[in-house]
Parts: C-alpha cells; structure tokens; sequence
C-alpha cells in the first residue's frame, strides 16, 4: 500500500510540474481562467480547461473539458465534456452531473437526485 501512495503522489507531482496549478483560498481568481487544475478551500474560476477541486465549493462560468469537483457545492454556468460532482452540484447546463441533489436546467429533469445529465449527450435535440 505504501509503495502505490508513493508512486500516485510521484505522478501527481509529475502532472502538476507540467501543467498550471493554482490555489486558491477563498474564491480570489473569479476572472482568470485556468488551463490545468485550480485547487483550493472555494475554487473559483472563469473558464476551466482541466479540473476545478475544492473543499467547500466550487464556481466556474465555463469548463471547456475535465471535471469540477466539490464536496459542499458547485456550480457551473456551461459544462460541456465534462464531468460535475459535488453534495449540491448546480448548472445551466451541464453534460453529467453526480451528486446528492443535481439542478441542471438543460438536464433531463431540471432537478434529480444522484445524477443528471444533458439531453444532448445521447443525440436528442438540442
């Protein structure tokens, strides 16, 4: 066991050595945008390409690919290949959402419990 957390911790180190990696404390970089993982207690970003991961919540105008995870809240304007969880997770619209409640409007039901996903991800109109 100790042997496969080294090498996760190795990879991870890799990873973020090659890609931008912001932390923020408490929703301070609400206006950049962010190719990579942004970090923090409340994540906040514009546009993420990559992942958003934060403790108590996370917000994003768009992300572009990845995931935004949260364990309190999250919530995204446009989520598109992507993926959002969080204990609440909320979206205008977003293609696959896991969390306790999920309020997505574009969603098969605007609001569902465990998951919701858009309409558009299996060929229905968009």
């Amino acid at each position: 066991m100790k042997k496969i957390l080294v090498l996760a911790s190795a990879m991870f180190l890799g990873l973020a050595a090659q890609s931008a990696v912001t932390w923020d404390w408490w929703f301070g970089n609400a206006s950049t945008s962010n190719r990579g993982c942004a970090l923090g207690l409340g994540a906040a970003n514009a546009e993420i390409t990559g992942a958003q991961v934060a403790i108590c919540a996370a917000k994003a105008d768009k992300v572009k690919c990845g995931a935004q995870v949260a364990i309190g809240y999250s919530q995204v304007d446009t989520l598109r290949n992507g993926v959002q969880s969080a204990f609440i997770a909320k979206a205008r619209k977003a293609a696959l959402q896991f969390g306790l409640i999920c309020f997505n409007e574009g969603g098969f039901l605007p609001v569902f419990v465990f998951f919701n996903f858009d309409k558009s991800m299996f060929g229905a109109e968009k």
